[in-house]
């Protein structure tokens, strides 16, 4: 039952729960994406939740301990005798740059090292990297273990393929 019950999650935390809430997803998809000053593109999105959907997500949040295999892009790397105060400033300049990503400090002896992006697939970590590539050239992708919290607290991905009205 219990294994059933966390298949169910991790199964769940693929698609539906890429957001905060499930709520909180259902209004970002909803909202107009603004191409630029003079092009919106309104798109209408029917999201549907299966059984206990919900109920699974919310049992699910509380847990840290639940993880599913993901990646992340690491932007910063060192030991050298000031690399605590390096890993915050490239931390800090992350944040500041591209405020709707997670960013994450940690000390793995010898080195500090700063990541970014809850990551669940390897083609959204590739974008992720080449989109901070040009302030951080040094990135690369690593493998991590992503906590479902962290996975239900990101940002979703927005991708549209229709052409702006104008």
């Amino acid at each position: 039952m219990k294994t059933t019950a966390i298949t169910a999650i991790f199964a769940l935390l693929g698609g539906v729960a890429t957001a905060q809430t499930p709520a909180a997803f259902k209004q970002h998809l909803a909202a107009p994406v603004q191409i630029d000053s003079l092009r919106t593109i309104n798109n209408t999105v029917q999201v549907t939740e299966h059984g206990r959907a919900a109920d699974l997500i919310k049992a699910a949040e509380g847990n840290e301990r639940r993880s599913v295999g993901g990646y992340r892009i690491v932007i910063f790397m060192s030991n050298t005798p000031t690399a605590r105060a390096e890993a915050m400033a490239a931390r800090e300049n992350f944040d500041a740059l591209y405020p709707d990503e997670t960013s994450h400090i940690s000390y793995d002896n010898p080195y500090f090292k700063v990541a970014v992006g809850n990551c669940t697939t390897q083609e959204e970590a590739i974008m992720l990297m080449e989109r901070v590539r040009s302030n951080f050239p040094k990135a690369f992708m690593m493998r991590e273990h992503i906590s479902a919290t962290d996975i239900m607290r990101r940002q979703p991905m927005v991708s549209t393929r229709e052409q702006p009205r104008e």
